[in-house]
């Protein structure tokens, strides 16, 4: 990555974490009393920044799956950067559902007290198992570059690589060969693992029958194709940053806009078949997503920025490796969108006719609109994110050695 690019992201992560520490310390000490939703819409924001970060580290997962499962070489020059990436992702979404949660320091209950009959629960082991495989295979992918910068005499900090390599001063070919054994078996675990801890998630909006729009066979593949979208799109975008590769640019390119035509299309069918059911609870919903108070972050964000322009730019410019990061560039940094027309429509109409004639109060409202406290809070863990990976690409050997030195600038 391009130095200067490098110290402004750095700038805005430390801006981002003090200007949202004040949303952070509030939620810490009023628990969730400063936040905008409530009983009738009781997921907000924070629920949408978690799908957002659950679909980008499925992405990453799905390249080192690629790599080390069913042996496609091409993509190992990324799959060290993609599993650090699997990691920040996992990180970001942990804080975003805990604190979402409203006595969060119950969390223990899932150890002590688990429901194996509830998804939720299922969500928490896969979860932790998740990053449990991936920490320690981002270990075993780097481990061999520890040692090495621990016996580099310019290398600065070379007592705290040595704790991190464990005290391994001596690292040879059947070293790297046993531990790529280990990658191996832990990315083949990881498979049915990351399968279901994605399915899961999907599956939870999809068993609530009183929501018309999540209560469907097409919601869990939709969220696949989300998560194939964002996450393919920010490895792609990562790959330009950090690698110089214009042929995998290119094929990753392609996959993009094949995965963005096809999530476009089980869109309009979702609308579709909606529509054609006249049902009055599926209709109303399908109306605030278009036409309603959000109608701009629908047609403007996600169809305008992040569909027809990345779109335009992959069809006329497929070997522009610039015009094909700009546009996953667009595609990850809009697709919140996606998320929050995902979850919110859903919950802002009543269920009951009169319900919102019978009892008055601020939290029995649908009419839900984020508050500075969850905008303030979201910055604070997205420039979080942002830091812990930027500091990690810069003084961790997560980027593949014969790769480190290329930049590129946008």
């Amino acid at each position: 990555m391009n130095g200067t690019i490098f110290k402004v992201l750095i700038g805005l992560a430390v801006a981002g974490l003090l200007a949202g520490s004040w949303g952070m310390g509030e939620r810490l000490i009023y628990g969730l009393n400063p936040v905008a939703f409530g009983s009738y819409v009781p997921w907000g924001l924070w629920v949408s920044f978690y799908l957002f970060f659950l679909g980008l580290s499925a992405g990453a997962f799905l390249v080192t799956t690629m790599t080390y499962v069913f042996g496609m070489k091409r993509f190992e020059v990324i799959a060290r950067l993609s599993a650090f990436t699997v990691l920040i992702c996992l990180l970001c979404e942990v804080l975003f559902i805990t604190l979402d949660l409203g006595r969060m320091e119950r969390i223990y209950r899932f150890l002590l007290t688990p429901s194996f009959s509830s998804l939720m629960t299922w969500m928490f082991v896969f979860f932790n198992a998740m990053l449990v495989i991936y920490a320690i295979k981002t270990f075993l992918l780097a481990r061999g570059d520890l040692v090495r910068w621990v016996g580099d005499p310019a290398r600065r900090g070379r007592s705290i690589y040595r704790l991190l390599a464990l005290g391994l001063t001596s690292y040879d070919a059947s070293a790297w060969a046993r531990e790529k054994r280990m990658v191996r078996l832990l990315s083949i675990l990881s498979l049915p693992v990351g399968l279901l801890f994605y399915g899961t998630n999907g599956a939870f909006f999809a068993i609530l029958m009183n929501r018309p729009i999540w209560n469907s066979a097409l919601t869990p593949l939709l969220f696949i194709m989300a998560a194939i979208l964002s996450g393919g799109a920010l490895v792609t975008f990562l790959t330009f940053l950090f690698m110089h590769d214009e042929e995998l640019i290119h094929g990753l390119g392609r996959a993009i806009l094949f995965v963005l035509v096809t999530f476009l299309f089980l869109q309009a069918m979702q609308f579709f078949v909606g529509y054609q059911t006249g049902l009055a609870m599926t209709v109303t919903t399908l109306n605030l997503i278009a036409f309603g108070p959000y109608w701009y972050s629908f047609w403007i964000v996600h169809l305008l920025i992040g569909s027809l322009i990345p779109l335009i730019l992959l069809t006329t410019r497929p070997h522009d490796s610039r015009a094909v990061a700009w546009a996953c560039f667009l595609i990850v940094a809009t697709f919140l969108s996606v998320r929050f027309n995902f979850v919110i429509p859903d919950l802002a109409i009543y269920k009951l006719d009169g319900l919102e004639e019978t009892f008055f109060h601020p939290r029995l409202r649908t009419n839900y609109v984020p508050n500075l406290n969850e905008w303030l809070v979201s910055l604070w863990i997205v420039s979080l994110g942002l830091l812990a990976f930027l500091l990690g690409t810069r003084w961790l050997p997560v980027l593949s050695p014969e790769k480190e030195g290329s930049e590129h600038a946008i």
